[in-house]
């Protein structure tokens, strides 16, 4: 007997921190025409990448069923253990529904169903954390307490290269993509309040605007929980992503600065040329 933390596929940790902190993963499903494929398993960022160039379309995204979040934690609750699933935002997908409905069905005490009212990475920094109190022997109820409390002080953001995904998902018109493509404006979106709003633009090329970006991030939200961050991004460049890592790094605000290319959930939204710096504005370590 134990406690078990488990997740969805969007929260976009790597598999050496699933393995390191041992965090059980439900994938969610992608679909490339009528072909189903599931999230992290057996669909890459380069195929979603190559679909939407070939069909000018974006692929379609799900969250998983009830009865699939009730047979992923099945055999967690069966062995004896204690189930603590930290899981995308209640304000972006059906999956906090279904896992709350999932509990009731199963009748379960030991299932804990926390809201990480984020997306991607920023979940991630939530499942960690438990997983190290778990770890130090926390007692179920304290975890769930605390990742509860810290869901609410996550910095998740992001700045798009291109509108291009945003208008085929029927997120910008027309005009705001032409109007974008001819200035060169890259958008920034945030996760507030449970849902992911677009609350700021640049104008130039990618490099100069992302060290900008993280400046007025790192400015803005400038209490954070100093252990980690991520670096989340759908960009391919290596010299590119590590000039950003050590800008990063130079800042000597966090312990540990870890990048981590974004799910396929969360590409197909979000597009090439992403990234996003992302953690925890809490004053500290709680």
């Amino acid at each position: 007997m134990g406690i078990t933390i488990t997740t969805d596929s969007t929260c976009d940790l790597s598999k050496e921190l699933i393995e390191k902190y041992n965090i059980k993963v439900l994938p969610l499903c992608v679909m490339l025409g009528s072909d189903e494929h599931l999230d992290g398993i057996d669909v890459t960022q380069a195929e979603i990448f190559e679909y939407v160039k070939k069909n000018k379309i974006l692929p379609k995204t799900a969250g998983r069923s009830v009865e699939d979040f009730k047979d992923f934690f099945k055999p967690f609750l069966d062995a004896g253990d204690d189930v603590i699933h930290i899981g995308i935002s209640s304000g972006l997908s059906v999956c906090y529904n279904n896992c709350l409905r999932a509990k009731e069905e199963l009748k379960s005490d030991r299932l804990h169903i926390v809201d990480g009212r984020t997306l991607s990475t920023g979940t991630s920094l939530l499942l960690i954390h438990a997983a190290e109190l778990a770890q130090q022997g926390k007692k179920v109820d304290d975890i769930v307490k605390i990742e509860t409390e810290r869901a609410y002080h996550h910095q998740t953001s992001f700045v798009v290269d291109t509108l291009d995904y945003l208008h085929k998902g029927g997120r910008c018109s027309t005009m705001q993509l032409l109007g974008a493509n001819i200035l060169g404006i890259k958008p920034r979106l945030q996760v507030v309040d449970s849902k992911l709003i677009s609350n700021g633009k640049y104008r130039g090329k990618m490099l100069p605007v992302l060290k900008k970006y993280i400046d007025e991030t790192l400015e803005k939200y400038n209490t954070p929980d100093r252990t980690r961050c991520f670096l989340s991004h759908t960009i391919h460049d290596k010299a590119f992503l590590d000039e950003i890592v050590q800008y990063v790094k130079s800042k000597n605000i966090f312990n540990e600065v870890f990048e981590i290319p974004a799910g396929c959930t969360i590409t197909s939204h979000c597009g090439p040329g992403t990234l996003g710096i992302i953690y925890l504005n809490d004053g500290g370590n709680k």
